[in-house]
């Protein structure tokens, strides 16, 4: 089925609506907040929490205070607003109104409205921001739903500045047979084709971004542990959380001995850099 823009943007209109009503203190939102977020298993950060910790490690690899920042299809716009509260200048970019809405309530619960704008834009048209605008774009999720509008991909390229870094936190779709299951899944659980579970990034989209002169490293993510997904909702039991930490174990073991298995992870953080 064939999704176009004012679909998708109805679609996560409705989702993102229901965020308007949480309270500041349920909004508020930091570094050490996230982090003791991703491993609460109570939390919906906590299936990809290996996905959202290297994002961190990414993200501050690199210090951030100052840097003028793109969170790239924002949603609920707690990385942004996180990195604002590190002392950068965060821009939330979401084809919702609503989510773009709704971050800016969660900047103003953490007290960093003043370091946060919001833009409610279609990606494949960024003409409101000037070339190189950019130190720093962080999309979480995001790039595989934009890559199919028009020249979405060349419009984040040119909005980031030359010596600039984009990181992405995606699922990982090099594994055919991984693919087809979450295909599965998704039409099982009778999920709707606005929110993008058919679509994948993968090797290709990487390879675009290297015959467009970035510099790219990706780190491949979860290869046995994407049974997690059989877990989902069940993870504050104690018989979840082990099955899962002995998966991810596994996956240490094959991925430290034979490092080419990284291509059918299901995950990856791929860390982008633009040369000066």
């Amino acid at each position: 089925m064939e999704i176009h823009v004012e679909q998708e943007r109805r679609f996560y209109d409705d989702v993102y609506a229901q965020h308007l009503a949480a309270r500041d203190q349920d909004l508020r939102v930091g570094r050490e907040i996230m982090l003791r977020q991703f491993d609460d298993p109570s939390e919906h950060f906590y299936e990809r929490r290996r996905l959202y910790h290297g994002s961190m490690e990414a993200l501050f690899a690199r210090p951030v205070d100052g840097l003028r920042v793109l969170d790239y299809g924002c949603g609920t716009g707690e990385w942004g607003v996180m990195l604002a509260t590190e002392g950068a200048r965060s821009t939330l970019l979401d084809l919702s109104p609503r989510a773009v809405e709704v971050g800016l309530k969660r900047a103003r619960a953490s007290d960093v409205a003043e370091r946060v704008d919001g833009v409610a834009r279609d990606a494949s048209d960024l003409s409101c921001f000037p070339d190189h605008e950019f130190d720093l774009i962080f999309a979480c999720a995001a790039i595989h739903h934009t890559v199919k509008y028009g020249d979405a991909l060349g419009e984040v390229l040119r909005v980031l500045k030359p010596g600039g870094r984009m990181v992405l936190a995606e699922g990982w779709g090099n594994n055919g047979l991984l693919n087809a299951a979450r295909r599965l899944r998704w039409k099982l659980a009778n999920e709707p084709a606005e929110a993008g579970e058919g679509v994948f990034f993968e090797q290709a989209d990487v390879d675009r971004l290297r015959e467009r002169g970035l510099r790219v490293e990706v780190q491949p993510l979860n290869l046995t542990a994407m049974a997690k997904r059989l877990m989902r909702g069940r993870f504050e039991s104690g018989v979840a959380r082990g099955a899962l930490g002995f998966l991810e174990g596994v996956d240490r073991v094959l991925l430290g001995a034979i490092p080419a298995l990284g291509r059918y992870c299901g995950e990856a953080v791929v860390v982008c850099e633009k040369p000066e």
